[in-house]
Parts: C-alpha cells; sequence; structure tokens
C-alpha cells in the first residue's frame, strides 16, 4: 500500500498562502462573505493551521494590508536610497511610484478600504491607517533631510516635518475613500478630486518651504484612472 507523504511547509511559505488566499477571497467575495473554512478549504489546509498563525480573521486582514504596505514601501525604500537623484526627484518620483502602485493594486485596495471603513471597524481602520503612516515617515525624513541639505527645503527638524506633512495628507485620504467607494454621491468628482489633491499639495511645499508645485503628490494620469468618468 502506498503511503502518502504529508508536505510540510515553513511556517513563512505556509502564513503567506493563507495571506494570499485570504486577499483572494476578499477581493472575489467580499469579506463578510468569507469564513476561515473558505480559507483554509483555498489552501487545502486544515483549521488549526490557520489558528496557528491567526487568532481571528481580522487579524489575517490586518496581515495583508500589512503585506501590501511592506511592498509599497519597498519600492520607495528603493528611490530613496538612489543617490543619483535630488531630494525634489525621490519627492516626485516616490509619490508618483507608489501612485502607481496604488493604481495597480486598485482592485485589493478597494476591497480593503470597504472592509475598515465599515462602521464596526473604526479601531481597525485607525490602527491601519497609523501603522502604513508609521511606516513612510522614516523614509520621508531622509528625503528632506536630503533637501534641507539642498537648500530646496526650509525647515530644521526633518521627521517631525515629515510627521506634519502626513497630517496633512491624511486629512484628504478619507474624502478619496468615500469618493472611491460612494461614486453616486460625486456625479463629476474628477475635478473636485483635482482641486483638494492640489491644496493639499500646496499644504505640503509651505510646510516644507519647498518651491511652489515641486512637490507632487499625485499625477494626473492616475487621478483620471481613479476618478475620472
Amino acid at each position: 500500500m502506498q503511503v502518502k507523504t504529508r508536505i510540510s511547509k515553513a511556517p513563512d511559505e505556509r502564513r503567506s498562502e493563507l495571506i494570499a488566499a485570504a486577499q483572494q477571497l476578499f477581493y472575489t467575495q467580499g469579506y463578510d462573505s468569507t469564513s476561515v473554512s473558505d480559507i483554509v478549504k483555498s489552501v487545502g489546509v486544515a483549521k488549526g493551521t490557520f489558528y496557528y498563525y491567526f487568532d481571528t480573521k481580522v487579524e489575517i486582514l490586518e496581515a495583508m494590508v500589512d503585506e501590501l504596505t511592506e511592498q509599497s514601501l519597498v519600492v520607495m525604500r528603493k528611490i530613496v536610497a538612489d543617490q543619483s537623484l535630488s531630494a525634489v526627484e525621490k519627492w516626485q518620483r516616490a509619490f508618483k511610484t507608489t501612485a502607481a502602485w496604488k493604481t495597480d493594486h486598485r482592485a485589493e485596495l478597494v476591497a480593503v478600504l470597504r472592509v475598515i471603513n465599515h462602521p464596526d471597524n473604526v479601531l481597525l481602520r485607525h490602527k491601519i491607517e497609523e501603522g502604513s503612516v508609521t511606516a513612510a515617515i522614516p523614509e520621508v525624513a531622509k528625503i528632506i533631510e536630503q533637501g534641507i541639505a539642498e537648500g530646496v527645503f526650509d525647515v530644521e527638524f526633518a521627521e517631525e516635518s515629515a510627521e506634519i506633512a502626513f497630517s496633512v495628507m491624511r486629512s484628504i485620504s478619507s474624502f478619496l475613500g468615500a469618493v472611491v467607494l460612494n461614486p453616486d454621491d460625486y456625479p463629476n468628482p474628477l475635478p473636485l478630486v483635482q482641486r483638494k489633491v492640489a491644496a493639499i499639495q500646496t499644504a505640503v511645499e509651505r510646510i516644507l518651504g519647498a518651491p511652489q508645485g515641486s512637490l507632487a503628490l499625485i499625477n494626473i494620469e492616475s487621478l483620471a484612472i481613479w476618478f475620472g468618468e
């Protein structure tokens, strides 16, 4: 009689498989409609395996968002580490590339937005938003430090200035999320979004003492994909 050998995988690999399966299911059938049983069935493991890595379905959602955030940061870190670029070039490239990455992952991000913007998930939304901002601030602070050294930014404290800039940029995040999730409430959203983004960009430039129009946050093409008719 032939005995089947159980395939044992490294813990990190199995955990990543569960996250990938959850992400696909959340995207295709919705977070609320996806059960832990659906996730483990997709991977082909027992429920006990799921609970070895995650206590709840919410926890695997958090892990999924952490992975998406890390993917975005990998791109930003490469740009920040590029010594051939000026501070303004790094800023422009970092935010343009991040915007393009978000556009490429639009379906996943919208699925996450729908979950974390549910009234029952206020604390989860706050935790996720804080985590993503906290992770990005050190990289932006490095750009600001370089800009101070190059004389294009007029601030004294790089990290604190990055925190303030992000607090301003976060003020538009909720608005953009609302437009994405409730498009029927905004019959002609693109001009409105462009105006809001331009206002935030101006505010950030003034915070950092940067030249007017130098610190683009998102390009027109990306805005048109998200909010165009």
